[in-house]
């Protein structure tokens, strides 16, 4: 072999593992979800859209249910995850009246898996009170990530395992 055969041998064999070392890590769960909380002036609800990266939800739906559990095709595991979801999070207005949340629906769409709830809008409301838990009692690393739109700047809000609930005010 030439020297110059040597060298892109070896350069191959570097680039091949590297890809190996990679790949682990691209599939390795992302230990975050975000949340949308969204003053809707159009249907005057407060609509709540939580997105999971489908990966970690399927390694949940798996700790959780069943190790048999597919997310991905089962209609029944969907709705599992989604009612342990809406089983975790809630809205309070300011005065810690709990909003009475109501489920839209779930789905898979790509990458990620989407539960959707709502409640109707409060005229007087001046902030709310949130509570984000889903997905803490398996990974103590979870971040729910939780941001309020609609009400003047959009605000954000981070749950980690040991955060209780959060306020945001509306000017």
């Amino acid at each position: 072999m030439t020297r110059t055969m040597v060298k892109l041998s070896k350069i191959k064999v570097l680039l091949l593992a590297l890809v190996l070392v990679c790949c682990p890590v691209a599939a390795h769960q992302q230990k975050a979800a975000i949340t949308k909380v969204l003053f809707n002036p159009r249907t005057n609800n407060i609509e709540v859209m939580h997105r999971f990266i489908l990966h970690d939800a399927e390694h949940a739906v798996k700790r959780l249910f069943d190790g048999d559990a597919d997310i991905y095709r089962s209609a029944q595991t969907q709705r599992q995850f989604s009612d342990y979801v809406l089983d975790r999070f809630s809205l309070s207005d300011q005065n810690g009246n709990v909003l009475p949340l109501s489920e839209v629906g779930f789905e898979v769409d790509g990458k990620f898996m989407w539960v959707y709830q709502e409640t109707p809008q409060q005229p007087d409301i001046q902030g709310l009170i949130v509570e984000h838990r889903a997905l803490h009692d398996l990974w103590p690393a979870q971040t729910n990530t939780v941001n309020v739109e609609g009400k003047g700047p959009v605000q954000t809000l981070m749950f980690g395992a040991n955060d209780s609930a959060q306020q945001v005010t509306f000017e």
